[in-house]
């Protein structure tokens, strides 16, 4: 990153489908800019209150236009990476920067294999979850669900829309930590994290549409129900077509090989 010099914030209206990829696997140029953004914070070259280049500097060391950087500093605001301070510049948060942790290098992989992996190990995790959760644990995991379609339905964008796909992906990141074995909710809350990562989420967001919340948190409380009541086989089918589901909203029906995979047998 170049020396950082102050900025002014330009103030523009927030359309999520313009902020989206086209297509799973093409990109916009604004992304090129996070990831180099995120890059740098996870290398340690920029640390939480530290002021990142101008608009223009940014756009020359990045080899793109100052509206793509406006976009992507637009997206990492969104998520909490970054703050735009009106009339001083765009400072990296704390929050931005406890995104640096071992999962990150997962990034590269793609949405596919990311989702193809968890395919295989989260109905197992909720197969192994069935029967073992106290009335505590049911109801904390009954609090995200509901947490997670109150955000959803938030009116204001920057405060609902992170906050959901964040509260979304706890779920199974806490649910996996009930399952009994440390190796395999280890794997799966690295899996997850990657998932409530910003560029993750916004590539999730692509496939949001006015009742995927209410399908979502149906979905989850499907899990949870199954599991509550000891049955392994309906938790692990559950998870599995909840996985399934969002590898078809996110890539189309056929072109997922989550899609493609073989059903599991119990």
């Amino acid at each position: 990153m170049a020396d950082p010099a102050p900025s002014g914030r330009t103030d523009y209206a927030v359309d999520v489908s313009e902020m989206m990829p086209e297509s799973p696997g093409s990109g916009r140029k604004y992304m090129q800019v996070v990831n180099q953004v995120l890059t740098a914070i996870s290398a340690g070259r920029l640390s939480p209150g530290d002021r990142l280049p101008n608009e223009r500097d940014l756009a020359v060391e990045c080899g793109t236009s100052r509206p793509t950087v406006r976009d992507a500093l637009l997206a990492l605001e969104l998520f909490g990476v970054v703050e735009i301070r009106r009339g001083s510049g765009c400072y990296v948060t704390a929050q931005g920067h406890r995104m640096h942790n071992p999962a990150l290098g997962l990034l590269d992989a793609s949405p596919n294999e990311l989702l193809e992996a968890r395919l295989h190990l989260e109905p197992t995790m909720a197969r192994m979850c069935a029967g073992r959760l106290n009335l505590d644990e049911i109801r904390r995991l009954t609090a995200l669900i509901d947490a997670s379609d109150t955000a959803q339905t938030q009116q204001v964008l920057r405060s609902g829309f992170g906050n959901y796909f964040q509260l979304s992906q706890a779920f199974h990141s806490e649910l996996a930590g009930y399952c009994g074995n440390s190796v395999i909710a280890g794997v799966t809350r690295q899996l997850v994290d990657v998932a409530s990562h910003p560029m993750w989420a916004l590539l999730n967001g692509s496939s949001t549409t006015t009742n995927q919340p209410d399908v979502q948190a149906d979905e989850h409380r499907a899990i949870l129900e199954a599991i509550a009541l000891g049955d392994a086989d309906g938790a692990a089918e559950a998870m599995e077509l909840h996985l399934r589901r969002i590898g078809g909203d996110l890539f189309g029906a056929d072109d997922s090989p989550i899609a493609r995979a073989p059903r599991r047998r119990g």
